[in-house]
C-alpha cells in the first residue's frame, strides 16, 4: 500500500467518524465545533465545524421534523459573512418550548450536507440529524422568551453532549 492511500484513509476514516456519544442534560449542542456568534436576546448561536470536528449533527432535545428542505447556492468560506447564500439544509422542529430553526451550510470545502431525517418525523434528543461533509456551520435559532443560552463566543462543542441552553422554567429532559 503506498503512503497516499494510508493518509487518505487515515483523513477520511477521522474526519466521517462517528464516536458514540453520551447525550447530555438541557439542550445540547446539534454539532461539534466552536461557538462563532452568539445572541442570547435572540436565542441564537452559531457553530464552525473545523475538518477536525465531528460531522455528524445532531437532535439538541425531543422534537418532531416540521420541514426539511435542502436550498441550493454558493460554496464560500463558511466563516465568511456571505454564508447566508451558501447552500444548505434548513430544518424547523416543533419542541416542548416552541418552534426551533437549525440551519446546516456548507463552506468552501464542504459541498454536501446528507439529511438523515423526514418531515414529521420524531425525532429523541441526540438523535441524528445529518452528514455534513468536511467542514461547515451549524446555527441554531431557539425561542429566546423560554431559554437562557449558557455558551460563549470561542467555546468547544460537542454534538448531543455539550448543554449550549436551558429552559427557563426549569429542566427539559
Amino acid at each position: 500500500m503506498s503512503a497516499a492511500f494510508i493518509c487518505l484513509t487515515v483523513f477520511f476514516a477521522t474526519v466521517f467518524r462517528d464516536p458514540p456519544r453520551k447525550i447530555g442534560n438541557g439542550i445540547v449542542s446539534p454539532a461539534d465545533g466552536t461557538v462563532r456568534e452568539v445572541t442570547p436576546e435572540k436565542g441564537f448561536v452559531s457553530i464552525y465545524l473545523a475538518l477536525r470536528n465531528v460531522h455528524v449533527t445532531r437532535a439538541p432535545f425531543d422534537a418532531t421534523v416540521v420541514k426539511a428542505v435542502r436550498i441550493r447556492g454558493k460554496h464560500k468560506p463558511a466563516f465568511s459573512k456571505s454564508t447566508p447564500s451558501n447552500e444548505r439544509v434548513e430544518i424547523d422542529l416543533s419542541t416542548a418550548i416552541g418552534d426551533v430553526s437549525i440551519v446546516q451550510m456548507t463552506g468552501a470545502i464542504a459541498r454536501r450536507i446528507v439529511p438523515y431525517i423526514r418531515e414529521g418525523q420524531p425525532l429523541a434528543k441526540g438523535a441524528k440529524l445529518s452528514l455534513i461533509r468536511f467542514g461547515s456551520r451549524v446555527d441554531i435559532r431557539l425561542p429566546p422568551d423560554q431559554v437562557q443560552i449558557l455558551v460563549q463566543k470561542g467555546q468547544r462543542l460537542y454534538a448531543g453532549r455539550t448543554c449550549i441552553a436551558e429552559v427557563r422554567d426549569g429542566p427539559m429532559d
